[in-house]
């Protein structure tokens, strides 16, 4: 199927940022979240700045039609004999490349190839791209640029809407796979197509990946997960709750199980900071999953899911603009994060509503035990004016989405 090809500005000036430089575009991703869709966005890029056609080897690895290009030696020959017929710089853009057996050997045989010139564009949908043999061949001369489903702002252009409270709450509700961007108000639609999603990571990305035995187990994790993305993480909770159920379940399996599905970049560990010991904490960290549409897929909307939502949305927002997130520990009080980036941090918390002064007095106390000079914000969807109090920002969560992401464009 041919795809309109709709802009996502930001991400093409990241990539183009790098093109024709001597490092390795590697893009990636949860399945889904865009990455195919960009690479082709970038062709058509590369053709509008004048580059022949002939110089751009486009190929997606999990398309039938491409099943003899899976041989790495076959690929190879391909790329070495069009090299000998153009005679000119080549943009190799490799969709799914994990597909293709030994592909680091031939990513690293092209990179530093003194007969063959090319500019190199790969993506994945495994974390493990990166701690395969090609980090080892090329340390240092490869940039990896994470791809995430749309943004609020992104959800907006794509979905054609103003930005509301229903908007927002169709966002908060579906999340923002690309793909859905023709489904909008079809319950029936969406739910299809994040059901084929999830199908596709599970099985191909970490049952099938990781030759996973007991699926049921797996499942019951994810379930766990998606139902408490507030909540500190207890794989002894989990092992209690099957042992309930009259099943056995050893706590390295859960952690195992967890692993697997991070490495599928279905869902992300949050590590705790303690403040005041200025130190990671080993254990009762959180997590949380790519995309929310995921949630609403294995569980559907509850409005007790709300603050669980809300954060999952904000922490995809600061990865996406690039901090290291980690979930902050002052004493008797949690922060709910704790974002840095180029040696600065900002600290926030959020809420649904300060619906109440007891609400207001528990989101500011926990900051207020901060004495360090870093921006600290509340986040919540309260409909008011910016207020500052006590050097502590509230501002509405909405708002901070959109002007997060043109801050950092």
């Amino acid at each position: 199927m041919i795809e309109e090809l709709l802009q996502r500005e930001n991400l093409l000036q990241v990539i183009s940022k790098f093109k024709d430089k001597n490092v390795i575009k590697v893009f990636t991703g949860i399945r889904r979240s865009g990455k195919s869709y960009l690479l082709k966005l970038f062709f058509s890029e590369l053709k509008k700045s004048g580059i022949d056609e002939n110089q751009l080897i486009y190929i997606d690895f999990e398309d039938f039609e491409n099943q003899q290009y899976l041989d790495v030696n076959t690929l190879y020959e391909f790329i070495k004999t069009k090299n000998q017929e153009i005679n000119k710089r080549l943009y190799l853009l490799f969709d799914e490349i994990q597909e293709v057996s030994n592909w680091e050997k031939l990513i690293n045989s092209l990179f530093s190839s003194s007969s063959i010139d090319c500019d190199i564009y790969i993506t994945g949908s495994n974390a493990k791209l990166l701690s395969s043999e090609l980090s080892t061949y090329i340390s240092g001369r490869y940039v990896q640029i994470p791809i995430f489903p749309l943004s609020y702002k992104e959800f907006l252009f794509f979905s054609k809407q103003e930005d509301s409270s229903k908007s927002f709450n169709d966002f908060m509700k579906v999340g923002g796979f690309p793909g859905l961007r023709t489904m909008y108000g079809d319950e029936n639609s969406i739910r299809s197509y994040i059901d084929g999603i999830y199908s596709t990571v599970l099985l191909k990305d970490v049952i099938a990946k990781n030759k996973i035995r007991d699926t049921a187990i797996l499942e019951k994790i994810i379930l766990y997960l998606c139902d408490n993305l507030v909540n500190i993480f207890s794989a002894k909770r989990i092992a209690y709750f099957m042992k309930s159920n009259g099943r056995q379940l050893a706590i390295e399996t859960v952690y195992n199980d967890l692993q697997f599905l991070q490495d599928a970049l279905f869902c992300y560990k949050v590590p705790r900071y303690d403040i005041k010991g200025k130190k990671l904490l080993e254990t009762m960290e959180k997590y949380y999953i790519a995309d929310q549409g995921i949630r609403f897929r294995l569980l559907g909307y509850k409005d007790s899911a709300i603050n669980g939502l809300l954060e999952n949305i904000v922490f995809l927002e600061l990865i996406r603009r690039g901090y290291h997130v980690s979930i902050g520990k002052i004493g008797e009080y949690e922060i709910d994060f704790i974002a840095e980036k180029e040696g600065k941090k900002e600290y926030y918390q959020v809420c649904y509503l300060l619906s109440s002064e007891d609400v207001k007095i528990r989101e500011y106390r926990s900051l207020l035990q901060i004495k360090d000079n870093f921006p600290k914000t509340i986040l919540s969807l309260d409909e008011l004016p910016d207020s500052f109090e006590e050097g502590i920002l509230r501002k509405n969560l909405r708002q901070w989405l959109l002007e997060c992401l043109e801050k950092n464009v």
